[in-house]
């Protein structure tokens, strides 16, 4: 018993990196990721033409053969979490991406690329053509710092890469040192800077030492794509196409990041919504209890029965997670019996409505509008149920995007001075409920969301009951948590 004693009092007086093999770049980046304003989930994806190409980043948000264990959870994850605007829709000089440019070219545009994107999560490679028409080192050198630094200075996590090998200096120590030079250059501004990096130049080099050109390369230059190989992370495959490796390094690198910072360390917009948030909250989320309603109330619009007239309404926020106030107040109610959940919605609006009758399950989003969104249980499931209600009672219902569900609600609408009201009404036997009805206690997911269409060439507005920090409404992980007190569920002690 002494013995293990003192084992003990040795293993708590190791160095923290001797106890946990955490990166050196762990630590500064939640630093930097505290600072960050902007919305989660954006990758921004800076550099030359094997950046720019759809054969890098983009194929990660599809299905990928022989994917090892290591990185099992990881796939799935960076399909869920980076917002679907930044895969093909984040290609081209406007976002940072051009062929034939280089570390000048970069410096020149970071500043308007940051400002337009503001990324949580930027991958940086430049260098290729720096070796034949760009700033040698040290001046490339000096340009990387700078990408890096811009980057930082945002609250923006650079992930930064070197350079592959060219396929002429194979057989040329002068031409392999000039190239090295540049990997050299990347290596040490990630060191300074305390940055993840990822060693492309090394990792093609280890798997095809002297094949690399023939192999991992398609054309002495870009890394190479064959067909049998894409999509495929085995380690034949990862020897065999230069960009499959690239995206395996990829996804490696940023489930690290996540792991590491990202789901340790709360942004900065992420604080400042949680503190706009002024109920309750489990598992850091939002989360509601929906009140037993004393009677059924009528579902006519005018939100004068008993169950409304208690406790107080749920304000709604900025969607996309910006903390500021909404130009356009949108405040919900939610009620229950035993067998049917109510909501109320009160829309503030000054002007007349954007809405028209439309026939069921058709684009009544383009409408004013608003949404329920709710999914029995607490996991962050694509299965949720979905309906939009616009101003004249049009709605559109499905489960996970698939319309084939056709539930029996009732919804009724009216329009007051200077708002519009929606009350909506449905069973519970409408919705996909699990076996095991002791879960109906709770938590189950629930979202209350509004979209508001721009006026006269004005922006859109969307807002949420939980907001997503996306520009999409779909991301059921960022729902809140919602009990029922007529299914006997009430809110934890956390």
């Amino acid at each position: 018993m002494r013995m293990l004693a003192a084992l003990v009092g040795i293993l708590a007086c190791l160095p923290s990196a001797t106890r946990a093999a955490e990166p050196e770049w762990a630590e500064p980046m939640r630093q930097v990721h505290k600072t960050f304003k902007g919305q989660r989930g954006t990758v921004a994806q800076f550099g030359d033409s094997i950046t720019i190409t759809m054969a890098f980043f983009v194929p990660l948000q599809y299905q990928t053969r022989n994917v090892p264990a290591e990185l099992a959870e990881a796939k799935p994850w960076i399909r869920k979490y980076v917002q679907a605007r930044c895969w093909r829709g984040w290609k081209g000089p406007q976002y940072g991406n051009e062929g034939r440019t280089t570390t000048k070219w970069a410096v020149a545009n970071m500043d308007g690329w940051l400002k337009r994107l503001n990324p949580e999560v930027a991958l940086v490679m430049w260098g290729t053509n720096d070796t034949y028409q760009g700033p040698k080192p040290p001046a490339y050198t000096e340009n990387l710092r700078t990408i890096v630094q811009k980057c930082l200075d945002n609250g923006t996590i650079p992930i930064l890469y070197t350079i592959p090998p060219k396929g002429n200096q194979t057989n040329n120590p002068r031409e392999t040192k000039h190239v090295e030079s540049f990997v050299e250059a990347a290596r040490t501004v990630a060191r300074e800077k305390k940055i993840p990096l990822v060693d492309f130049y090394q990792e093609m080099l280890a798997r095809q030492p002297k094949d690399f050109a023939k192999t991992l390369l398609g054309d002495n230059l870009h890394p190479s794509y064959p067909q049998p190989y894409q999509n495929d992370f085995s380690p034949e495959a990862l020897k065999h196409s230069g960009y499959t490796l690239r995206n395996y390094l990829t996804l490696r690198a940023c489930y690290e990041v996540y792991q590491q910072v990202l789901s340790k360390v709360k942004s900065a917009r992420s604080v400042a919504g949680e503190l706009a948030w002024r109920g309750a909250t489990f598992r850091s989320r939002p989360a509601v209890v929906v009140p037993a309603a004393p009677a059924a109330p009528k579902v006519d619009g005018k939100l004068d029965d008993p169950c409304w007239q208690k406790g107080s309404w749920l304000e709604f926020r900025l969607l996309d997670g910006n903390p500021e106030k909404p130009k356009h107040a949108t405040r919900a109610k939610l009620a229950a019996t035993a067998e049917t959940l109510y909501v109320a919605f009160r829309c503030a609006e000054p002007t007349p409505v954007v809405s028209r009758q439309r026939a069921r399950d058709t684009n009544v989003w383009e409408d004013d509008s608003v949404e329920l969104f709710l999914r029995p249980g607490p996991e962050p499931a694509r299965d949720y149920h979905h309906v939009i209600v616009n101003p004249h009672g049009s709605t559109l219902d499905d489960v996970g995007g698939e319309k084939g569900w056709d539930p029996e609600v009732a919804v009724a609408t009216a329009k007051g001075e200077g708002e519009w009201v929606v009350e909506l009404a449905i069973p519970f036997s409408e919705l996909k409920l699990p076996k095991d009805k002791a879960a109906l206690a709770g938590p189950w997911r629930l979202n209350l969301t509004r979209m508001r269409p721009g006026r006269g060439g004005g922006f859109a507005e969307e807002t949420a009951l939980a907001p997503t920090e996306d520009p999409s409404s779909h991301v059921p992980a960022r729902f809140a948590y919602a009990f029922f007190e007529a299914l006997g569920g009430k809110l934890p002690a956390e």
